[in-house]
């Protein structure tokens, strides 16, 4: 009998505990090392992270008002054929809808489901088909062997096909998402699931497409993945587009209740989701020249800047012209969901704050592009142009203050870099300046225009066939050449271009910027048109001196006009200053300047545009800005340095050139009706009605400084095709040039004179600004530039 004495409590023999004793501390030792190893080697926590969209920059205009920023959203995301796979659009559609409480009509989300539907809900499957593979297709549409007969919503077409330069003819599949994926199609096949009917139809494409021998093969293929991938192949033809969002904006209240209902639906994060979203804002009100945002191409799945100050903004930050930090989003870290004697723990961790976007500073005076485009609403409603355009620049850095147009008729592109206008009388600017430049002639010299109607003789003198005539009021007989550009005569003008070289005046005008596009970077632009060398003498040659034959957009006329005012220097136009950074500041620097003209030329030049302001056909405009000036100054202004030039433009288009109205307004009625701009529809416009007897442009010019200010401005508005009766660029243009010009130099305050003497004057620096709403005008406090410009003027 064994000694009950060494008998262990378990029951065990003594040598058996001890070694369960061993074996026990040896396993604690173990899970102790492995603990400690994993907790050096950083053992992963059970955390999650929930992270908003990355913060964006901000644009602001010269003083610093926000045009235009980001603040974060909440969307709803939808993978089109992930989701139609295994759900029905019009369940989904009432569904969504009603969580929302009618945010969104459930007639406007089915459309929005299918974003590569047509007008009419047809989606052209992308699909290669061939005629056999077609063949089967309708047989298995039809469903001949079924008593439930064909499948609805889906069918064969042939298309022509142009992509080998002939006709050819092939095999297309269309379908009609509403209805092939609807309750009473699928139920009409026995299909009771959303899932099923999904299948039934992949599988029925697949075995159509398939040779006869290969389809018992799929269909006894057990491998579930690789039947997954044809499907998924199939479901990628049918929705072309993989991601969009449908539901922008949703309100944060309704986020639960939507949550829950994907939920309840069944809905799988890959087929539609929640997600954090981007919201573009303008706390000031959309203008043209911010742009448009859209998806650039078929394959885009966010949303980008297609055009506008936000595509320039967009391009300088991806070419990482500033030495900029990562941008840092919004960081929300959770612990994963547990359980607590059956309530929910808070898993809450940590937060961490985005970074500061930074703020891209702009040329813009935002209260003075406010103001402009009041002014051109006024011409508008005046003189009914097709369009009316201004640009407000600063003379010596091309920094642009404000720019706008405003159209009669729809246009998407700009209009100020997209519309090509016939530059007319303004450019005679341009043709003195290189004459000067030449030395083909002397401001005082005389030159003989004629009486109201020159012929043009040819290089030996004799008499050609072409015939240059004048507007009303122009000067006749022999005159001096500086009254050419001031008193504006076409005669004078063509001959003094007739002096240079055509490929010498073509080489001058390349570098002014005509005939080339801008590169501005605000999307769609022209680069205008000028005459083929070699240039006809009594033709071509002769009418580019008075600014025929040449069209150019404000844009590039602006930029160049401004280069000869500022001494010759031509230097493109200016947007963006420069960005902001918390307390950094980064600076753009101006473009370097290219001299064109001489010193002497550009002011031989300026001297004549004061002429004309004085005496020539810029006299209205400079009575009325000379009126603002005095108002502002408070007293006679006799004796004060100041400066005032102006160049009036009047082009009358010929007779056989499309009427700008009858283009534009059957453009827009080919677009409500749905109809291309065929070659045919073109060729008639010439032949249609005019709403005028002649077609003109008008423009003018305007440039001036205040006293004891040395900022000099440039203005330059284009009102084309005018409907009015006046036409000529002083009655129609010159009115809201000096007015704007007032503005911008801050002789006036949203359009008044200031009702003290001696007031301080309303500097661009100062302007004050209104929003979409029509609030009531909120005026900024004068900076230090207007304190001293204040005592300089009281002092004086």
């Amino acid at each position: 009998m064994a000694n009950e004495t060494f008998a262990s409590a378990s029951g065990l023999r003594p040598a058996s505990a001890f070694v369960v004793i061993g074996i026990v501390i040896f396993a604690v030792a173990v899970q102790i090392a492995w603990v400690s190893y994993h907790r050096e080697a950083g053992q992963p926590e059970r955390l999650r992270e929930e992270r908003l969209v990355d913060p964006e920059y901000a644009i602001a205009d010269t003083n610093g008002q926000v045009l235009a920023r980001f603040v974060p959203s909440l969307c709803l995301k939808l993978s089109p054929r992930s989701m139609w796979q295994a759900h029905t659009p019009e369940l989904m559609a009432e569904r969504i809808s009603m969580v929302l409480d009618g945010f969104i009509e459930p007639v406007e989300l089915q459309e929005r489901f299918f974003p590569d539907a047509d007008e009419n809900g047809v989606i052209e499957a992308q699909l290669e088909i061939t005629p056999r593979q077609a063949v089967r297709l309708r047989e298995w549409i039809l469903q001949e062997d079924s008593d439930a007969g064909p499948i609805e919503g889906l069918w064969i077409e042939r298309v022509p096909d142009h992509s080998s330069g002939s006709v050819r003819w092939r095999e297309r599949l269309f379908w009609r998402p509403n209805e092939l994926l609807s309750m009473a199609n699928r139920e009409a096949h026995g299909r009771r699931s959303a899932w099923r009917w999904g299948r039934f139809l992949a599988d029925g494409v697949i075995a159509s497409l398939l040779e006869p021998e290969h389809v018992d093969l799929y269909e006894d293929e057990r491998d579930q993945k690789e039947k997954d991938r044809c499907r998924a192949t199939v479901w990628a033809g049918f929705c072309p587009s993989a991601d969009r969002v449908v539901v922008r904006d949703i309100p944060p209240d309704k986020l639960v209740a939507l949550r829950n209902e994907l939920a309840d639906q069944g809905v799988l994060p890959w087929q539609m989701r929640i997600a954090y979203d981007r919201k573009r804002v303008y706390p000031a009100g959309h203008h043209r020249l911010l742009g448009s945002w859209g998806y650039l191409d078929d394959e885009a799945t966010e949303r980008a800047p297609r055009a506008g100050l936000e595509r320039l903004c967009d391009e300088l930050l991806r070419e990482k012209r500033w030495p900029l930090p990562e941008p840092r989003s919004e960081k929300y870290v959770w612990r994963k969901d547990r359980t607590v004697r059956g309530e929910r723990a808070n898993g809450y961790v940590s937060y961490e704050p985005a970074s500061i976007p930074p703020t891209i500073q702009t040329t813009l005076d935002l209260s003075l592009q406010v103001f402009v485009r009041q002014a051109l609403e006024e011409l508008m409603a005046t003189h009914r142009p097709a369009i009316a355009m201004a640009l407000v620049c600063d003379v010596q850095t091309g920094d642009v203050l404000a720019v706008e147009a405003v159209n009669a008729y729809d246009m998407q592109p700009f209009a100020p870099l997209f519309h090509q206008f016939t530059v007319g009388s303004t450019f005679k600017v341009v043709t003195m300046a290189v004459a000067l430049e030449e030395g083909v002639v002397d401001p005082t010299e005389e030159i003989d225009v004629g009486q109201g109607a020159f012929r043009i003789l040819g290089p030996e003198g004799r008499p050609t066939r072409r015939i240059i005539r004048e507007a009303r009021g122009a000067p006749t007989g022999v005159i001096r050449a500086e009254d050419c550009v001031a008193r504006s005569s076409n005669a004078g003008m063509s001959q003094i271009g007739l002096r240079v070289e055509d490929s010498v005046f073509h080489d001058y005008m390349t570098s002014l910027g005509y005939g080339r596009l801008p590169g501005s970077g605000l999307g769609s632009e022209r680069g205008g048109m000028i005459p083929r060398l070699p240039w006809k003498y009594q033709y071509a040659h002769a009418s580019v001196g008075f600014g025929h034959e040449i069209a150019s957009t404000l844009w590039q006329h602006a930029t160049s006009l401004a280069s000869i005012l500022r001494g010759g220097g031509y230097r493109p136009l200016r947007l963006i200053r420069g960005l902001q950074l918390e307390d950094q500041t980064f600076e753009c620097g101006l473009p370097p300047s290219e001299p064109i003209f001489g010193p002497n030329t550009a002011g031989e030049v300026r001297a004549m545009m004061r002429l004309g302001a004085i005496e020539g056909t810029g006299e209205d405009a400079r009575v009325a800005f000379e009126k603002q000036l005095t108002a502002w100054v408070g007293r006679d202004i006799e004796g004060l340095e100041y400066e005032f030039g102006s160049k009036t433009g009047t082009a009358e288009k010929v007779r056989t050139e499309i009427c700008l109205h009858v283009e534009l307004g059957e453009r827009r009625r080919w677009r409500e009706e749905g109809l291309k701009a065929t070659r045919s529809r073109l060729e008639e416009l010439p032949r249609l009605e005019k709403p005028h007897r002649s077609c003109y442009t008008s423009s003018i010019c305007v440039f001036g400084s205040r006293p004891w200010d040395d900022r000099e401005l440039m203005v330059l508005v284009v009102a084309d095709e005018p409907l009015g009766e006046a036409h000529f660029g002083s009655q129609v243009a010159g009115p809201t040039a000096s007015k704007v010009l007032s503005e911008a130099l801050g002789l006036t305050k949203c359009g008044d004179a200031p009702s003290t003497p001696g007031a301080i004057g309303f500097g661009t620096s100062a302007l004050p600004f209104r929003n979409s709403e029509d609030h009531p005008w909120v005026i900024h406090p004068p900076t230090e530039g207007e304190a001293a410009l204040l005592e300089k003027r009281e002092s004086s």
